[in-house]
Parts: C-alpha cells; sequence; structure tokens
C-alpha cells in the first residue's frame, strides 16, 4: 500500500502481512510446517528484512511448507 500525504513529501509504503504458527511435529522434508492464522500486520515496506517462499502441502487442509533451499 502507498501513501501519499503531503504534496512535496515522500510516500509511505506499508506491506500486510499474513502470520503463520508452526505445527507441532517433526519437519519434512527438511522444512518447518506452519498453518495459517487469522492474525494480520500492517508494517512499513522498509522494515522487511526478508521474504520466504511458502509452499502449500497438497491434500491438506492449512498445513504449509517454508522452502529453505530457495535463499
Amino acid at each position: 500500500m502507498e501513501f501519499i500525504g503531503e504534496k512535496d513529501k515522500d510516500p509511505i509504503n506499508l506491506v500486510l502481512l499474513r502470520w503463520y504458527d508452526e505445527v507441532v511435529g517433526e519437519e519434512m522434508y527438511g522444512c518447518p510446517r506452519l498453518c495459517l492464522t487469522d492474525h494480520y500486520t500492517c508494517v512499513y515496506l522498509d522494515s522487511v528484512d526478508m521474504s520466504v517462499h511458502i509452499i502449500p502441502r497438497n491434500n491438506c487442509e492449512n498445513e504449509y511448507f517454508v522452502n529453505r533451499y530457495i535463499f
């Protein structure tokens, strides 16, 4: 999201984050397992340190993997 305030000032860039929780249990294929939560946070885009690659787990409802091997 980009908010433009005053005419001669830089716009404010925000990003909406959706949060995940870890699924209790062992990792699969060397990747942590996650599930979506109902929590969101809006933060400044400049404060984001890095992005992650989230992969849905096939045939499972609300279960995902973090791909550690892409970076």
